[in-house]
């Protein structure tokens, strides 16, 4: 069984760099529902380094060496002048007749029609899981020439509503000691929902929401809710 941590992806890019052959920073992660899988970062993410769509190369797994196919691109805001931070979203509409051809591994996905809990019902201090792929924790191995990103689960507790709408603010709470949070922007967000069944308590990651941006000094981020992203994937496939 895939891990669930595995539907976190980094952000990758293809270059005719003669060393190495990929470059990027930040964070992703995959989702699904009856019908179809997506590609989810915040717009920001790709903005702020100048990579091109076509370069992106989207792993479906940690064991796959072939990159996911794309069919269609939704972009709410590219990331730069829109003050309505829930809008900071980039989505991409997996290939699935592609990647049934060509796909060499299981694709890592979170349910979206079991596995949400939209922001708006966390109660202060509800333990929240942020994971990504900080920057600083990148290492390059020049054995190999390889750039290696290293996807790290960090703890936080869920703080309020923020200022902006649709999003939310979490306090880090972890043993791991950041620097800076670059590369976190894109990150999912869970809840673990914890179940009893005949007996045995069963732990449900729960998808609540998108990392857009914090600071290590005030150890506080904001996110956005998962609500605003399911309803994407909805009005997208309203519409078709």
């Amino acid at each position: 069984m895939i891990n669930f941590e595995e539907i976190c992806r980094p952000v990758v890019y293809e270059c005719e760099h003669p060393v190495y052959s990929y470059w990027g920073k930040g964070s992703s992660f995959l989702i699904a529902n009856a019908h179809n899988y997506y590609w989810v970062t915040a717009s920001h993410v790709l903005f702020n380094m100048g990579g091109c769509v076509d370069n992106l190369r989207i792993f479906p797994s940690d064991n796959s060496k072939i990159s996911v196919p794309f069919n269609e691109q939704y972009t709410v805001n590219k990331g730069s002048t829109d003050e309505e931070e829930y809008k900071d979203v980039f989505m991409l509409r997996i290939d699935l007749n592609q990647f049934d051809n060509s796909g060499d591994s299981p694709m890592a996905a979170q349910d979206i029609n079991q596995g949400v809990l939209h922001a708006e019902r966390l109660k202060p201090n509800d333990e929240l899981w942020i994971i990504g792929y900080p920057a600083e924790r990148n290492i390059i191995d020049y054995e190999s020439c390889e750039i290696k990103n290293t996807r790290t689960i960090i703890r936080g507790l869920y703080k309020g509503e923020s200022i902006s709408e649709h999003c939310h603010e979490l306090i880090i709470d972890s043993s791991i000691k950041l620097e800076t949070y670059d590369g976190l922007s894109g990150s999912p967000v869970f809840h673990i929902k914890q179940l009893n069944r005949n007996g045995q308590v069963v732990l449900i990651p729960m998808f609540v929401g998108m990392l857009l941006r914090g600071t290590a000094s005030s150890r506080i981020a904001h996110f956005v809710s998962s609500n605003v992203i399911v309803n994407i994937v909805n009005i997208v496939e309203n519409t078709a």
